[in-house]
């Protein structure tokens, strides 16, 4: 019982380390990006601001929590579950329009909403990099082969990259 609740813990507490970088990566944006449109647009950076203040809230929920736990920070002798663990994911995509995965396959999203989502995904990928040592550019750069991205996107993604990676 007490390593079920240590893990649940140790699990929490990279949800909220989690939500924390994706605050700092949206502030580092602002700060970097302070001339490109999607920070001088209203309605763009108020939606944005306003997803990244409850971003991955769904990973509280209990569609992904304990998936994501067992599946991440098991207990000794606990398996971990790939199908429990994808029904969290599908849950996850499905609740979190910015991940590439779901805004991608929306044809009916508007331009703005393409754009809003695109750059919370960047800043999402800014966290992570943050939390295991590497950038948004070089999670992309490694995975660009199974991320389906439209060229407009991969565009502005890479005008935001040389804002924030100056010298890479």
């Amino acid at each position: 019982m007490k390593e079920k609740i240590q893990k649940f813990r140790e699990y929490l507490d990279y949800v909220e380390r989690h939500y924390d970088n994706v605050q700092k990566a949206w502030k580092e944006v602002q700060d970097k990006c302070s001339d490109m449109r999607f920070i001088h647009d209203d309605y763009v950076f108020g939606c944005i601001d306003r997803h990244v203040k409850c971003h991955d809230l769904s990973k509280l929920s209990q569609e992904e929590f304990t998936q994501y736990r067992q599946f991440f920070y098991p207990t000794e002798g606990e398996v971990k579950d790939k199908e429990l663990m994808n029904q969290g994911w599908q849950n996850h995509l499905l609740k979190n329009d910015h991940h590439w995965q779901t805004w991608t396959t929306k044809d009916y999203l508007s331009p703005y909403a393409q754009e809003i989502y695109l750059v919370e995904n960047i800043i999402d990928w800014m966290a992570m990099g943050y939390e295991f040592g590497d950038t948004a550019k070089d999670y992309y750069e490694k995975n660009k082969e199974s991320i389906k991205l439209p060229d407009w996107a991969i565009e502005l993604m890479y005008k935001i990259f040389y804002r924030v990676y100056p010298r890479s």
